[in-house]
């Protein structure tokens, strides 16, 4: 009898592996698929210890993006995994791995030792910065949290007791950049640029599942949930989100943002629509189709039924639409 042999991995169930968008790790520490994303599944253990360490290129202090492409062929280049049976879910992942001591700010923790290593126990150019950045963002500081570049830390624990300290902002796209003027007797100092991110801790929507382009988002695709972001992320609103059309397809554990909704089709290209047509007590109500795809509000163009006219109509729902007043329609009710 001919006997077939069959790999215990070939019964491995699903394994799912959800990547985070954003992470940090300390320098000294090896990077491996676990510190990036949460695995669940037969295979978590083996795919929590895979190490991507030859998917990165960049020097230590600067962010990186690992993409799921190269994720995905790491996975499947790999002997002692079952590839088929593991599916990988989330965004590209943004990695930081910290040169040296880890520099984030927790600020409580951080300004207090700054304050410390001051030759007074005066405030330093630390309090300033990020009593500052509270300020700019409107949040408490357990809220919020800073990571500095190394090369600015003996600047940011720089004593400005009996000082006047001016802060002024360069630039507020990506990281947040400041100049910092330390004034004694009106005399300038020191001075320096300084370059940071920031992070607040708050609400936001995000995607339960994958959800494909064009799709009307409803409660049961979404979730809120509190996450570390850049104060740049515009994120939606779940209460002006829900009910709108996505832009981008989102996957699941996706950050759904602002730009990513827009209002949903209510007439597509070739629906028929009903047209009404409004001068003073009379309406008069036309039926055409439509020849292009419009959202709420939008204008387009209707054929008639005969195909012999064609006016314009401003969509008010769903196959339905009010015909412009400058448009003379017959009565075709």
């Amino acid at each position: 009898m001919l006997m077939s042999v069959v790999s215990l991995h070939g019964f491995a169930g699903i394994t799912t592996v959800s990547l985070r968008s954003t992470v940090r790790v300390a320098g000294d520490d090896a990077i491996t698929l676990g510190k990036i994303s949460e695995i669940s599944g037969d295979q978590a253990a083996l795919l929590e210890s895979l190490s991507i360490e030859s998917l990165f290129v960049g020097e230590a202090g600067g962010w990186e993006t690992i993409s799921t492409a190269s994720l995905r062929a790491l996975i499947d280049a790999d002997a002692e995994i079952n590839a088929g049976s593991v599916v990988l879910n989330g965004p590209d992942v943004s990695v930081r791995r910290s040169a040296g001591v880890p520099v984030v700010a927790e600020l409580k923790s951080k300004s207090d030792e700054a304050i410390e290593k001051a030759p007074t126990d005066g405030p330093v150019v630390r309090n300033h910065v990020e009593r500052w950045v509270r300020d700019r963002y409107r949040v408490g500081k357990d809220l919020l949290r800073i990571s500095y570049r190394d090369t600015d830390e003996a600047f940011l624990s720089t004593s400005t007791g009996g000082k006047l300290v001016e802060i002024k902002e360069i630039s507020k796209r990506g990281r947040t950049a400041i100049r910092v003027i330390v004034l004694d007797d009106l005399m300038v100092a020191s001075e320096r640029a300084l370059l940071f991110d920031v992070e607040i801790f708050r609400t936001v929507l995000v995607a339960r599942e994958r959800v494909n382009r064009g799709s009307v988002l409803t409660e049961s695709v979404t979730m809120s949930e509190r996450r570390w972001v850049s104060p740049e992320e515009h994120v939606a609103n779940a209460d002006d989100a829900i009910g709108m059309a996505l832009s981008k397809t989102i996957n699941e554990g996706q950050l759904i943002e602002s730009q990513h909704v827009e209002l949903p089709l209510v007439i597509r290209r070739g629906d028929i629509v009903s047209a009404k047509s409004i001068a003073g007590s009379v309406v008069v109500t036309v039926r055409g189709r439509a020849q292009s795809n419009a959202r709420l509000g939008e204008t387009i163009e209707i054929e008639s039924m005969s195909g012999d006219s064609q006016f314009r109509a401003k969509a008010t729902g769903k196959g339905r639409a009010a015909i412009l007043k400058d448009q003379r329609v017959g009565d075709q009710s």
